[in-house]
């Protein structure tokens, strides 16, 4: 801003952060008249970017935040996680009565019905144990009012610690003979074309700027691409409305054993700053949604707030860009259609590679399988441990609304797949091995973006590691 416009805006009663000093603003008039109607008399960068950033968008290309975590405090103590367990169970609970079903009990009176009684109860899993032939499953159950236990006659594969089902059964002396257990799983969705133009999603996640073993070439080609200055799939650039970046923006500093080694740059607010030069050059009609991961300038329990400007000031420059909270969920609006998107970095995906034997080899079938099972669990960490929590008065990892598209990152490979027409997405990564990664056999997929047109919903995927930009289709799982 010039001397003039500051005068402006000091008499005109507001405070200026030092930091907005330097953001270059046309009509200064214009912008005091929307902090007076907003009664605003301080002038920080993340409210300058509020400001204007629904100015840079069409009226029929917005989206709509649903869910979105603005941070809390909890001293974790014993009984903020009674809390936060008792609003998962009834939360989960309230989706698996909405099945439809009649005649629910609870286990304090599933235990005072006769020996031989069918019953029916919703219940969290404490434990299970599968028998050593395999044959049979033993599962530990309970709700708020007591515990009991279940025997399943069959191996039950997608059990997992801390779910809520329901279960039916026949009641014994002391255990319920299980003959269903349903889960909360989400509904099927509608999956018919639109009456709108193409409109295209793209997601991109661990991009790791900092890092020595950022793939910058393939990031600028990626940048180039989205400007519509390459003629590969030049059709689909043009008409991209949404870019999705889940997490793991910067590479961050100390996160895992010897990073210092492999970092670019070792100070978090010009690894931002970076990220910021590149994204700048993204077209001003197509809107960023930017959230965080555990490489990122937050504390890595999760639910996790976004970004702050303290560290991203720079990036609160882009205009076009919406910060949102690990996990999320919004409507990607485009022509008055809304197509439900639930965003997560990630974390707890790992957990069940290293703890899950059939999904250890970390292929991309096992990624989505693990995803599956979170939608089917109605939970992005089923299992308490799966990811560091902070227990709030609500979980919101709770998955309240079926998502058409559910997206997530850090595991470094490319996906994009169905379950019961929900479209799982896993968006790669931009950043080469680390020794690290190295030395635990992790191969990342580099620079591939999943691609969805949210017209019909078809899906794609675009490689940007090469000397041109190509398709790419190892990770499509149809």
């Amino acid at each position: 801003m010039n001397e003039t416009q500051l005068e402006k805006l000091f008499s005109s009663g507001i405070l200026i952060d030092e930091n907005v000093k330097s953001a270059e603003i046309n009509d200064v008039d214009w912008l005091i008249v929307q902090l007076k109607s907003a009664n605003i008399t301080f002038l920080d960068q993340k409210t300058l970017h509020d400001i204007y950033k629904e100015t840079v968008v069409s009226q029929d290309t917005y989206i709509e935040i649903t869910k979105n975590y603005k941070g809390g405090t909890s001293a974790s103590k014993p009984a903020d996680w009674v809390i936060y367990f008792n609003d998962r169970f009834n939360r989960l609970k309230n989706l698996l009565l909405n099945k439809g079903i009649s005649g629910i009990m609870s286990i304090s009176q599933v235990k005072e019905m006769p020996i031989g009684s069918d019953v029916k109860f919703i219940a969290m899993i404490s434990d299970i144990s599968i028998s050593p032939i395999k044959k049979f499953t033993i599962i530990e159950v309970e709700d708020t009012t007591s515990s009991y236990k279940v025997i399943s006659p069959t191996a039950e594969p997608d059990l997992l610690p801390d779910q809520v089902v329901i279960i039916t059964g026949k009641k014994s002396k002391d255990a319920i003979f299980a003959k269903s257990i349903i889960f909360p799983d989400i509904q099927v969705k509608e999956n018919e074309p639109v009456a709108i133009e193409d409109a295209f999603v793209l997601f991109l996640s661990d991009i790791h700027i900092g890092s020595k073993l950022f793939a910058r070439e393939a990031f600028e080609k990626f940048i180039t691409w989205i400007s519509g200055k390459t003629n590969e799939y030049s059709e689909i650039a043009g008409a991209v409305k949404f870019i999705v970046i889940i997490g793991d923006l910067v590479d961050g500093i100390g996160v895992y054993p010897d990073q210092e080694k492999e970092l670019s740059l070792t100070d978090l607010k010009s690894q931002y700053s970076e990220l910021y030069k590149l994204l700048k050059n993204v077209p001003k009609n197509i809107k960023i949604l930017i959230s965080q991961g555990n490489h990122d300038a937050t504390h890595i329990a999760e639910p996790q707030p976004g970004l702050d400007p303290i560290f991203g000031e720079e990036l609160y420059k882009l205009e076009n860009a919406v910060f949102l909270s690990n996990p999320y969920q919004v409507n990607l609006v485009v022509g008055g259609h809304k197509t439900n998107l639930l965003g997560y970095h990630g974390f707890s995906i790992t957990y069940y590679v290293n703890n899950i034997d059939r999904y250890n080899k970390m292929t991309v079938e096992d990624v989505a399988s693990i995803m599956r099972l979170q939608l089917k669990s109605r939970h992005l960490a089923p299992t308490h441990g799966s990811a560091q929590i902070v227990p709030l008065t609500q979980d919101y990892l709770v998955i309240d609304e079926t998502p058409d598209i559910y997206a997530a990152g850090h595991i470094h490979k490319a996906l994009i797949s169905k379950y019961k027409e929900t479209i799982l997405v896993n968006a790669s990564c931009w950043q080469y091995q680390t020794l690290y990664q190295k030395k635990y056999g992790i191969n990342p997929e580099v620079a591939k973006v999943p691609i969805i047109n949210l017209k019909n919903k078809e899906f794609m995927m675009l490689d940007f590691l090469g000397e041109k930009v190509q398709i790419y289709k190892k990770g499509i799982k149809t």
